[in-house]
């Protein structure tokens, strides 16, 4: 079941969660945009750091073995961020160029044995590996760890979710539905696997809230105008019912709480997984049969959403449903 409209021109409400949604939803700009630079590009941070600080201890610092520390830290944050294979290369990496510094560079002048510079960074070069490759594997099983939890939450929900759309013949698979065309509008507006990933989540769960007010929807067209305003907050009682689910779900809070908000009232400020799912959302009820209507066609749906591209919705993610259409048409075979 959805409130998006399905023709230009029908106003939505927009409700303003308290203040502990709002941080969650709206983070500061700078802080987003660094954060999100820095995960998305770590691997070419790492290289960049350990170019960098090589170049420069080689040709600026004198007393080089002091150094072999430091490159502790990228390595750990290779473990970290990446996983054991790269936390691995980066070691293998150093490594590499120590030695080679230390074979035919001497790494601290006034040493006349090499050999026992050699042995010394072998241990050294050992103990990088082994954190590297430690740290790594850590993060590596915590992250499928995460990654199962997530899962198993995501199951649940997709059971309660079954149950809040039995409370309606209208809405049966909608939840489903909307996740598979957010994910392909995802991918094709250039978000990567993890985000896609996010969206699709956020997408399932985007009606949540309703579970709380499943008894209202059932009486829907009995509806008093208190019972019509609880409806209405569904989507900030579904952003309270996934803050407690900690951090498992946390990036899905912002698509459900804001995937009903006008694209004129907040534009690129909107969360992208919210400006996806409002798309995907109006565009599967509009194809939806109704008791007062028949559903439209694919190109119906496609035009009526361009009509409110704007206001409504954001222009970018209408177009890119239009240039996915094979792919989005697919999914309802015969259908439409």
């Amino acid at each position: 079941m959805t409130n998006h409209p399905t023709a230009p021109g029908v106003a939505s409400k927009v409700l303003e969660p308290p203040a502990g949604l709002r941080r969650v939803s709206r983070q500061p700009g700078w802080a987003a945009a660094a954060t999100t630079i820095l995960v998305h590009n770590i691997e070419g941070v790492l290289v960049l750091v350990l170019l960098g600080s090589l170049l420069f201890i080689n040709f600026f610092v004198v007393h080089k073995f002091a150094f072999l520390l430091f490159y502790f830290l990228p390595v750990l944050m290779a473990g970290f961020y990446l996983g054991v294979r790269h936390a691995v290369s980066a070691a293998v990496l150093v490594t590499g160029f120590a030695v080679y510094l230390t074979l035919w560079r001497p790494v601290e002048p006034g040493i006349e044995d090499v050999g026992f510079g050699f042995w010394n960074l072998l241990v050294w070069s050992s103990f990088l590996v082994l954190t590297g490759a430690i740290v790594g594997k850590l993060q590596d099983r915590n992250r499928i760890q995460m990654e199962q939890l997530r899962e198993a939450y995501v199951g649940i929900i997709q059971i309660l979710t079954k149950y809040l759309e039995a409370a309606d013949a209208y809405t049966k698979s909608h939840s489903e539905r909307v996740a598979s065309v957010s994910g392909i509008l995802a991918e094709q507006l250039g978000l990567s696997h993890d985000e896609a990933q996010n969206v699709w989540t956020g997408a399932l769960l985007h009606d949540i809230g309703k579970i709380e007010v499943v008894e209202l929807i059932k009486k829907a067209a009995d509806l008093d105008q208190e019972e019509k305003a609880k409806v209405d907050q569904h989507t900030l009682l579904g952003a309270q019912l996934l803050m407690t689910t900690g951090s498992i779900l946390q990036e899905a809070i912002p698509i459900v709480l804001e995937h009903h908000r006008r694209y004129e009232d907040g534009g690129d400020a909107i969360p992208v997984g919210a400006r996806i799912v409002a798309v995907a959302d109006a565009y599967d009820a509009i194809l939806s049969d109704r008791p007062y209507r028949a559903g439209r066609m694919h190109w119906e749906a496609v035009e009526m959403l361009k009509g409110s591209a704007g206001t409504h919705f954001d222009p970018k993610v209408v177009a890119a449903l239009e240039a996915a259409s094979n792919e989005v048409q697919a999914l309802y075979g015969e259908r439409r």
